[in-house]
Parts: C-alpha cells; structure tokens; sequence
C-alpha cells in the first residue's frame, strides 16, 4: 500500500452527467444501492476507468500489483475492478462519488467485499451530503474512524514491514487491512521475495567484489521514485532496511 494522490477538482464527466444523477437520486430516494445492470455500469464508463488507471499507474490501489484487463479466469488475480472504498451496499449515496472510487484488482476487491468496520459512530445519509457529493470522504474518515486504510488519504510507509516477502505490521488498522484485502496472499509474498532476493544477490556481488554500494542504493531509490513500479512500498522497505539484508 502506498498513499496516491487524488484531484477532487478533477471528476470524469461521467460521474456528473444526467444519467448517473438519475442512478444516484434513485438511490437516495429508495435509501438503497440497485443491484442492476444500468447501475454499475454508470461507475464503470470508460472516462472514469482511464482516469483511475492514470492515477494508480495501472496498479491495484492495495496490493500495487500492475492490473491487466483480461476476460480469462486463469488470470482473475490480476484482472482490475473499479473498487468502492465504502461498500455501495452500505453508503448506497456514495455509489457514484470520485472519492469513493478505487483502482483495484480482483482478488483484492473479492477479498475485501463489503467489510468495513468502524471504530466511532456510522455517517448516516443527510440531504446536505448532496453539495460536495465526491469530496467528503476525508470529513467522513475523521467522524467514523474506519479500519481500512483509505490509501488516497493516508501513508502507511513506515507501518509496513516484508520480513521473506511477507507484509506485516504492528499497527491494528494496517492488520486490518492487510486481512481484509489478503495482502499476505501466497502469490504477492513470492513476487516481493522475488524483488529482495534480487537486491541481496546484488549486495553480495557488491561485497565480494569488495565495490561500493551506493549506484546499488540509487537504483533502488530510482526504482522507489517510479510511480509505475510495482510494490513501493516494499521498495521503500528495503532501502531502510538494506544493512540488514545483508547476511
């Protein structure tokens, strides 16, 4: 999970035109999402999936694994999802908003469902809400005090750790998150344990050959910078934590 920075200013027209204002009056007129077809699609037009892609460098929004549009189930781990960070099926009024939107892939967003605990009181629809419909979600984050981590909101850098590839942390609302999502899963702890037995045979080789390491460093830093890198986090995990790596 890495913090990804959202223009609120900048909403996909198709988040704002007459149909989906239809779609979401509705659901604020019945205090309900409408399971149907005319309904999802209204947060899966084209715009709104380029955008997201942009914004996440084609990148699940918590495993920040690369996402590929594919129809084969064989490669459902990667297929993405236009994910709503409060389920739909709760906040029926946020079906449609831009802060509520997600890039996601599809093992993490079946994974994460529509589970989200609270810690503090639940927000409750208020006509009021309709005003800045895709830009509370920072006002909604202070008063219900969620255990998701909202990754367009916070920075968890320095809660993370990937001990053999494995993320953990000692924070209760990254846990959270990290078992909701199945961060831990079998497949992206390889993928990670790829990315830090690649950095020690490096460092070895360094250390044999008795060179310096610090072009080694400045890759990794480079690689950390590159917004369309995957796993940053992780990356961001091994520079702080390189003297220990290498034994």
């Amino acid at each position: 999970m890495i913090k990804v920075s959202k223009n609120l200013e900048s909403i996909p027209a198709s988040l704002i035109d007459r149909k989906t204002d239809t779609r979401r009056n509705t659901c604020i007129r019945d205090r309900k999402y409408h399971q149907k077809r005319d309904f999802h699609q209204r947060y899966k037009q084209l715009d709104i999936k380029e955008a997201l892609q942009t914004i996440y460098h084609k990148k699940c929004a918590f495993c920040e694994q690369k996402i590929i549009e594919c129809r084969d189930n064989n490669l459902e781990e990667c297929s993405s999802t236009v994910e709503h960070y409060r389920p739909k099926s709760k906040y029926y009024w946020l079906a449609f908003s831009w802060d509520n939107l997600l890039w996601c892939c599809y093992r993490c967003n079946h994974n994460k469902g529509n589970n989200f605990e609270i810690l503090a009181d639940e927000v409750y629809y208020e006509e009021s809400f309709k005003e800045n419909i895709h830009s509370y979600a920072q006002q909604y984050q202070e008063f219900e005090k969620p255990k998701m981590i909202h990754p367009e909101i916070e920075s968890v850098l320095e809660k993370l750790s990937f001990d053999d590839g494995v993320i953990a942390s000692k924070d209760k609302r990254v846990q959270y998150t990290i078992g909701m999502c199945g961060l831990d899963r079998d497949s992206l702890n390889e993928k990670r344990q790829t990315i830090i037995d690649d950095f020690k045979e490096s460092l070895m080789d360094k250390k044999l050959k008795n060179e310096s390491i610090e072009i080694l460093l400045k890759t990794l830093l480079d690689a950390f910078k590159n917004q369309n890198n995957e796993f940053l986090a992780l990356r961001y995990w091994i520079l702080r934590n390189y003297k220990s790596l290498k034994h």
